[in-house]
């Protein structure tokens, strides 16, 4: 039987730059390599395999057999995130394996063990009332501490999944909504859906100034955005952070990323813990009884 591995950085181990950085290097490792699988998410990046790693890179923890199956559907679950059971990462662990499969071959053992870690987050997730609050929610939550939302217009830079998650709950909050997105097209098109204001990342800059707050999920740096005399609080969510070094020296408290996120989880939901770890170890047991009869 080949052995399952994985080599992982998490916000434990790595800053949100060193796990980019490592993100960059494993996938130029890995490319085109059937038995290889990059997982690069908010808070962690990780490469799963078969056989043995070729090297540990310094940052990198290894995970083999049993344990790296386990680790997987941990994180399928929800277990190791900065919201215990929240449902973005269990997007990542799918996304993970569409993108491996659009550029390459993925051997059928990898594939297997990234589609029962999807089942194993869904199974996880079956018997909560509501959904995952997540770290966009978390975002929001630390903002509304430092600003009054309801009724007042809060800046999301980003459209994309995140960004809309950021949306979503802003408007939950009771605020007004400007997106902003390199696209003014994409940004439009979001804050159509909650009756908000779409521009571009440009404009969005000049109006964070005049907004109750901000909040930040943009792939890259936003370039645009500049310390004028007074900025409301930001919260930032993407990995590494988007707002520029020099604007979050000049907020002090006022300013949140996604590694202070980590490092400040709130407790896990009640019985959730409990429960989604015994779905974990019972999928575990059925991969690698799967995984031993195609030995």
């Amino acid at each position: 039987m080949s052995r399952p591995w994985v080599l992982a950085a998490s916000a434990e181990q790595a800053t949100a730059e060193e796990r980019q950085r490592l993100a960059l290097e494993l996938e130029a490792r890995i490319a085109g390599r059937p038995d290889r699988v990059l997982l690069s998410t908010c808070h962690r990046v990780e490469v799963y395999g078969l056989g043995e790693p070729d090297g540990i890179p310094e940052g990198l923890v290894l995970r083999q057999d049993s344990a790296a199956v386990e680790h997987l559907f941990r994180v399928a679950a929800g277990l190791e995130s900065a919201v215990v059971g929240e449902d973005e990462v269990l997007h990542q662990v799918r996304d993970a394996l569409r993108v491996a499969l659009e550029q390459r071959t993925v051997d059928g053992r990898l594939q297997r063990l990234f589609e029962v870690a999807a089942a194993t987050g869904r199974r996880a997730r079956a018997g909560r009332a509501a959904a995952g609050a997540g770290l966009a929610a978390r975002a929001v939550g630390w903002l509304a501490e430092r600003s009054s939302l309801p009724g007042r217009p809060v800046l999301v830079a980003g459209a994309g999944r995140m960004g809309s998650a950021l949306a979503h709950a802003a408007t939950s909050a009771g605020a007004t909504l400007i997106i902003a997105s390199r696209d003014a097209r994409n940004a439009r098109r979001l804050a159509a859906v909650y009756g908000g204001r779409g521009v571009d990342l440009g404009e969005g800059a000049e109006l964070a100034a005049r907004s109750a707050a901000v909040a930040v999920a943009l792939a890259g740096v936003w370039e645009e955005l500049a310390r004028p005399a007074e900025l409301p609080p930001i919260a930032d969510i993407s990995a590494p952070s988007a707002v520029p070094a020099t604007v979050r020296a000049g907020l002090n408290g006022s300013f949140l990323g996604i590694d202070e996120l980590f490092s400040d989880r709130p407790p896990p939901p009640r019985g959730y813990s409990e429960a989604a770890g015994r779905v974990v170890v019972a999928k575990t047991a059925e991969y690698l009884a799967w995984l031993e009869a195609r030995s």
